[in-house]
């Protein structure tokens, strides 16, 4: 093996050229890239530096869809300042919403918890998706307390919204919006 096959990748670029490469590799390249960007906290200009570089479509909607995600959020997490290329649209171009995990019980707490980046490219996911071993120790963490069973809200004006309503998803880019039911079956 040589040096550049254990090396990890350096930027989210460096990612997309992995999945390009083989799309079973992706969710170890994602891993390792956010390792690499925790071991620069606190020093938020080589943390930026990591996500400035411009990766290429991998043309695969939902990887394309969580390396948007992926640097719209540490961008938004740790402070800096968020790349234009996340708002690419093929970052937002998965047409049905995926959940991960899976579980059809835990669809209504990814919904909830899943941090604006993702959820705004129909993925839902926990609080902190990129949660790694290496995340920073001095970093608080993201907390979503949820209530069980959802009580009855009442919004401004007296009325009574029943929080168990069918929710629907808004997303969209360039000020395209659609609109997405969200099934919890």
């Amino acid at each position: 093996m040589t040096s550049k096959q254990l090396q990890r990748p350096q930027t989210l670029a460096d990612v997309a050229e992995i999945a390009r490469q083989n799309s079973s590799e992706f969710p170890m390249a994602l891993d390792e890239f956010v390792d690499e960007f925790y071991l620069d906290h606190p020093v938020k200009i080589a943390q930026q530096r990591r996500l400035d570089v411009v990766p290429p479509s991998v043309a695969n909607p939902l990887i394309d869809a969580w390396i948007g995600a992926a640097g719209e959020h540490l961008a938004q997490r740790w402070g800096l300042r968020v790349p234009n290329w996340t708002q690419r649209d093929f970052h937002f171009a998965l047409q049905e919403p995926v959940f991960l995990p899976p579980e059809v019980a835990l669809r209504g707490i990814v919904i909830v918890e899943s941090p604006p980046a993702f959820r705004s490219r129909l993925i839902f996911t926990r609080a902190e998706p990129l949660a790694r071993a290496r995340f920073p120790n001095s970093a608080l963490r993201a907390k979503v307390p949820l209530q069980w069973p959802p009580a009855k809200a009442e919004p401004e004006g007296g009325a009574t919204l029943d929080l168990r309503a069918p929710l629907v998803v808004c997303s969209g880019t360039n000020g395209l919006f659609g609109a997405h039911p969200i099934s919890l079956d």
